[in-house]
């Protein structure tokens, strides 16, 4: 009777342990920097991708969201920002997080600007994306 108990409570955490690995996410965000900008990515549905671009919101500058397709790749939140060093006013690296919600392409186009000004983006930075199932 000992032995049939343990088989099935080994049996429910062999179940329990798949069903949480299949909900978990597919491992490590993808990462891009400046270099892919102008390029094509490949990605699949369910994908994250990070991003990481060069910026200093003491300037009041931030890397924004001009266009994206919605139904295809979302953002996750608000801009992260890390500083170079602990300088106040330092520039460093900020990093927007998206993630693939559904199959299609869609050009994701970033600009870098003083959101308060009435002026073109000092940088822009622009990615087509090709999501899969």
């Amino acid at each position: 009777m000992l032995a049939h108990r343990v088989a099935v409570a080994v049996a429910v955490a062999v179940a329990v342990a798949l069903v949480l690995a299949a909900c978990s996410p597919r491992g490590e965000a993808i990462r891009l920097d400046a270099s892919a900008d102008g390029t094509q990515m490949s990605l699949s549905v369910g994908d994250r991708l990070e991003v990481a671009l060069a910026g200093n919101p003491t300037t009041g500058y931030s890397w924004e969201i001009a266009s994206v397709d919605e139904s295809v790749i979302l953002a996750d939140g608000e801009p992260s920002f890390r500083a170079d060093s602990n300088q106040v006013g330092a520039g460093g690296t900020m990093t927007l997080a998206f993630d693939a919600v559904g199959a299609g392409t869609t050009v994701l186009e970033l600009v870098y600007q003083r959101p308060f000004e009435d002026a073109p983006p000092a940088e822009t930075f622009t990615v087509t994306l090709v999501v899969s199932e």
